[in-house]
């Protein structure tokens, strides 16, 4: 058995030979686009030999008009492709799928509808703000924000019609904005949700694995106990929901994670500490429907030993 039939074997709720892992971490700011970044995902496959490698996305979204009014996303048009931020990503995409195993499974990253929004018009690394610019425009006039984000939508729709036009596997969808505290359940499900669907269900409708990340503290996980995926991951240690309410919110889809991304025994542990915590996630969440990896992606000055660690012991349990 293969690294692909491996985890399509688990997505499928067979028992694979093994326990897969998932764990990527964040290239430094030297690191992030180009020739560099292809060549530290291969330099990361080499000393590490995955389950499955997740190709990082530093391309943000971008716009030409300018947003400082909710009525002005109702403005916002779909740009050709070639005129997005996304061609530069395909690229190092395709050269970094020659470089690797033909086996080994890969995930583009595509950033969720609202994060996206906020990467063409908010301030860098303040996503997590209540206020920031979207999230506000989003409460004061849904309808308007609404129509943007349906383009913002539709563009992130073409670059996964891209993606597997290039051979990737599959998507990992980083959705934000699904915090307790940002939106009501009723502004959410109504105009946030429907728009991280589309493009949810476009990566169905392409035959891709679907990976969906929801992002961020103190998540609301029923909200997306509908949505049509694959496989689901969400920080455990930053909310109420552990890996065993997933069992219960997401039947038959394939959770991933359990280590803590920012804290713990991935960042500062022994590796007997590591075998211990792996211990404890699979006797909680079981052995099937299963990838043992972090809860977000884990920062770039995570010791590689470690992760190693990590896969060596969990594919030896």
């Amino acid at each position: 058995m293969d690294r692909r039939e491996r985890l399509y074997s688990v997505i499928s709720g067979e028992k694979p030979d093994r326990i897969l892992t998932g764990f990527w971490h964040h290239f430094s700011s030297s690191d992030k686009f180009g020739d560099v970044s292809v060549r530290a995902h291969i330099e990361y496959c080499k000393a590490l030999d995955p389950d499955m490698l997740k190709i990082m996305n530093e391309h943000m979204f971008y716009i030409p008009e300018s947003v400082n009014r909710p009525e002005d996303w109702t403005r916002i048009s779909k740009l050709p492709f070639e005129k997005t931020s996304y061609p530069g990503y395909i690229e190092e995409f395709k050269a970094i799928k020659r470089e690797v195993p033909n086996d080994l499974p890969l995930l583009a990253t595509i950033h969720g509808v609202l994060v996206s929004a906020y990467h063409a018009t908010g301030i860098p690394g303040r996503f997590a703000e209540l206020d920031n610019m979207v999230s506000r425009h989003v409460r004061e006039n849904p309808e308007a924000v609404g129509k943007g984000l349906r383009v913002v939508a539709e563009t992130l729709i073409e670059l996964v019609e891209e993606l597997k036009k290039i051979g990737c596997d599959g998507i990992y969808y980083c959705a934000l904005g699904d915090e307790e505290d940002r939106f009501t359940d009723e502004l959410y499900n109504t105009y946030i949700k429907p728009y991280d669907r589309m493009v949810l269900d476009a990566i169905r409708s392409e035959g891709m694995i679907s990976a969906l990340h929801i992002c961020k503290a103190k998540i609301v996980l029923p909200r997306y106990a509908d949505v049509d995926t694959d496989i689901v991951n969400w920080a455990v240690h930053d909310c109420r929901y552990k890996l065993s309410d997933g069992r219960r919110i997401l039947p038959g889809k394939t959770l991933l994670g359990g280590f803590d991304d920012r804290s713990g025994v991935l960042v500062d542990g022994s590796r007997e500490e590591i075998e211990k915590k792996a211990i404890s996630i699979i006797e909680e969440a079981g052995r099937e429907n299963l990838i043992v990896g972090a809860d977000c992606t884990l920062p770039d000055n995570v010791d590689l030993w470690r992760i190693k660690a990590a896969q060596d012991i969990v594919h030896s349990l």
